[in-house]
C-alpha cells in the first residue's frame, strides 16, 4: 500500500531555545478579556485584504468568468499556499463553482481542522479554544466577504473537527476534547460567523455516515501499518520529521512535569535526559500514537469524507501539496501561516505583536516560551484564569487600553496561583 497523504505540520518543540527558568516562577502581567482584543484581531487580518477595486480591474483585463474570477479569489496567495495555477486550473473545482453557480447556492469548501494537543508546553492549561481559532474562524469570513463582492451567495467552509479523531492517537482525555469542540461551536455563533463557518465532529461523521466501511479500513490497515516499516505506507514522508511532530502532541498534562522535567523530556536536542523516569513512557506513547496517526490518516484517505458528503464541494487542507490525486486550497488559518510561521493555532498559543511597519501580527507559538516573558501581557478568559486568550505586546496592549492595572500570579494553574 502506497498512499500520498498530508503529514502533520513540522511542530517540534526541540527547534527553539528554551527559558531556563521555569516561566511560571515570574509574575507577568496579566487581566482579563476585554471586548478590544476583537479589535486587535482584526487588525491583524488587515494585511489579508485583498484591494478589491483592483482586483476588479485585472478581472476586466483578463475578461475572466464567474466562476474563474470566485477560484482566483479563492487561491490567492494571501488565502492559501498551495500553488496558485495549479488550484485554479483543478479540473474538479471549476466545476464545483460551476455547480453552486447554476444552483445559486453558496460554494462548498470542506476542511479538516481543529485538533486538541495535550501537550503542556504547547498549551499549559487551555481546554479551550484561544485567539489563534478566533482568528481562523474570523479568517474565514474574511474570505467569504470578499466572494460575495462578485458572488453573492458566498461561500460556505464544512470546517471537519479532528479533535475527537485524533484522541486515540494522542491520548486526550474525552473531557477535553468535548470541552474543545463546545468552545469551538460557541465562538463560531459569538463571531458571527453561523452563515459562512459550519462545524462537525469529523468521528462523528464517520460513525454515522460512513460505517461500515472506515471501521473495515481501520483495521485493514492498522495491520499492516503496525507489522511493516512505516516508510511502506508513506514513501514520500519523512518518518523522522513526522516522529518529531507527534512526539510533543502526545498528552503529557497527566503527568503534571515541572519546567526541568519538560525541558530535559521536549527542549533543544542538547539537553535531552534519556535516563529521566517519564523518557522511556513518552517514547513509547510515541510510537504507539505515530502509527495510530498513520492508520487514521490512511483511512481516511480511503474514504474520502469529503467527495462521499459534499460531492460538489471544493476540498481545502492545511497542508502543502496533493490531496488524492487533486490540488487542494492549501487554506491559510490566519495571514502569517506558512509565512513568518508554519505552527496550527491548536499547536501553540497566540501572540500579538507589531511587526513590519508596525502592523499588528499575529503568530502561534509554544506556551512555553510566551509564560513569563513580562514585555507580554498574559490575557484570559473573564474568570478563567486556567484559560488563556491571548498574549499580547505590552507596548500594543498599553496603546489600545491605555492605562490597565494588572495582575502578577506566580503559578501555572488558579488554584495554586501567588500574587507577587
Amino acid at each position: 500500500m502506497s498512499e500520498n497523504v498530508e503529514v502533520l505540520q513540522p511542530s517540534s518543540l526541540e527547534d527553539y531555545e528554551w527559558p531556563k527558568e521555569d516561566p511560571h516562577s515570574v509574575p507577568q502581567p496579566t487581566r482579563s478579556m476585554l471586548e478590544s482584543d476583537l479589535d486587535l484581531l482584526k487588525a491583524c487580518l488587515n494585511s489579508a485584504e485583498i484591494n478589491i477595486n483592483e482586483f476588479r480591474k485585472n478581472v476586466r483585463q483578463e475578461r475572466l468568468s464567474e466562476e474563474a474570477t470566485v477560484l482566483k479569489i479563492l487561491s490567492h496567495r494571501k488565502f492559501q499556499m498551495n500553488p496558485v495555477t495549479s488550484v485554479r486550473n483543478e479540473e474538479r473545482w471549476i466545476k464545483s463553482v460551476e455547480y453552486a453557480m447554476n444552483n445559486k447556492k453558496p460554494i462548498e469548501i470542506v476542511y479538516p481542522q481543529f485538533c486538541v494537543i495535550p501537550n503542556a508546553p504547547k498549551r499549559y492549561t487551555n481546554t479551550g479554544t484561544a485567539a489563534g481559532e478566533d482568528c481562523t474562524i474570523m479568517f474565514f469570513k474574511l474570505i467569504n466577504r470578499h466572494v460575495k463582492e462578485f458572488y453573492s451567495p458566498g461561500v460556505r467552509f464544512h470546517i471537519l473537527s479532528d479533535a475527537s479523531l485524533y484522541a486515540s492517537a494522542f491520548q486526550t482525555h474525552q473531557t477535553e476534547v468535548n470541552a474543545y469542540y463546545e468552545c469551538l461551536r460557541n465562538r463560531v455563533e459569538t463571531l458571527g460567523a453561523s452563515d459562512c463557518v459550519f462545524l462537525y465532529d469529523y468521528a462523528e461523521l464517520l460513525r454515522t455516515k460512513c460505517e461500515p466501511d472506515y471501521t473495515q479500513h481501520y483495521y485493514s490497515i492498522g495491520q499492516k501499518v503496525w507489522v511493516d516499516p512505516l516508510e511502506k505506507h508513506l514513501p514520500t514522508t519523512d518518518i523522522e520529521t513526522l516522529r518529531r511532530s507527534v512526539r510533543c502532541s502526545v498528552n503529557t498534562r497527566r503527568f503534571q512535569l515541572t519546567h526541568k522535567d519538560h525541558y530535559s523530556l521536549f527542549g533543544p536536542i542538547k539537553a535531552r535526559d534519556n535516563k529521566h523516569p517519564f523518557y522511556d513512557v513518552i517514547e513509547k506513547l510515541t510510537d504507539v500514537a505515530l502509527r495510530e496517526v498513520t492508520t487514521i490518516r490512511l483511512a481516511c484517505g480511503k474514504i474520502d469524507i469529503s467527495s462521499r458528503l459534499w460531492p460538489n464541494a471544493i476540498r481545502a487542507s492545511c497542508h502543502k501539496g496533493q490531496k488524492n490525486g487533486r490540488w487542494p486550497i492549501g487554506q491559510k488559518v490566519y495571514p502569517e501561516y506558512y509565512g513568518r510561521c508554519k505552527l496550527l493555532p491548536y499547536h501553540g498559543m497566540p501572540i500579538i505583536y507589531r511587526g513590519e511597519n508596525g502592523k499588528l501580527t499575529l503568530e502561534i507559538t509554544p506556551e512555553v516560551l510566551l509564560r513569563g516573558r513580562t514585555d507580554l501581557v498574559r490575557i484570559t478568559f473573564e474568570e478563567k484564569d486556567d484559560e488563556v486568550y491571548a498574549y499580547v505586546a505590552r507596548d500594543v496592549d498599553e496603546n489600545y487600553n491605555g492605562d490597565i492595572e494588572y495582575k502578577y500570579p506566580i503559578g501555572m494553574r488558579a488554584i495554586e496561583f501567588q500574587e507577587e
